[in-house]
């Protein structure tokens, strides 16, 4: 009795991947085995590796603008803050903007949470002389807080803002704005 050698492997390698796979079905054993001696490839008996992500690293990253978005912390909603609340804010602004100084330079860099913003033009009509206190500050809009607790989210594009600072009117143009208030302080004008 003749026994083929390429048989006595087949069944040999089916056996050996069986064993270290008992998961695996009969037919997916067979299919695997068949594959391997047509291409001659290799058979993992085993998943490879997978490198684990470690958790610790994962809380320690900060949240991404669209995580923000999703999460709704970069919107600010009717209600959540009062005028009353904001022009406290309004007075430790205006007391950092006199040690900062009057200079073109130091204003536009300036930050603007606290301040009573008035559009004075607007490509939006219905905006035309809303004001209020700045409770929040994005990359393309100011949201404003007005004296009746409603809130507005101005676009600074194609705006043109003004504020007061100790009797002297400034006014700022929107497009010159047009940073997230952190890239704003530390860019050089």
């Amino acid at each position: 009795a003749v026994v083929s050698t390429q048989s006595t492997g087949k069944s040999f390698i089916f056996n050996t991947i069986k064993d270290a796979n008992p998961q695996k079905s009969d037919l997916a054993v067979a299919n695997l085995v068949n594959n391997h001696i047509k291409t001659n490839s290799h058979i993992f008996l085993k998943e490879p590796y997978k490198k684990k992500t470690s958790k610790k690293n994962c809380a320690k990253q900060p949240l991404s603008h669209k995580e923000r978005r999703q999460l709704g912390l970069d919107t600010l909603k009717q209600g959540e803050v009062t005028f009353k609340e904001l022009a406290l804010i309004h007075k430790l602004w205006c007391e950092y903007v006199t040690q900062i100084g009057f200079k073109h330079e130091d204003l536009a860099r300036a930050d603007l949470h606290g301040c009573f913003l008035t559009v004075t033009k607007t490509t939006c009509p219905p905006l035309l002389r809303k004001s209020g206190i700045v409770a929040m500050e994005s990359l393309n809009t100011f949201t404003i807080v007005d004296e009746h607790d409603k809130v507005h989210v101005l676009p600074k594009r194609g705006s043109v803002f003004s504020f007061v600072v100790n009797d002297t009117v400034v006014n700022i143009f929107g497009n010159n704005f047009i940073f997230r208030p952190g890239e704003r302080i530390l860019k050089k004008v």
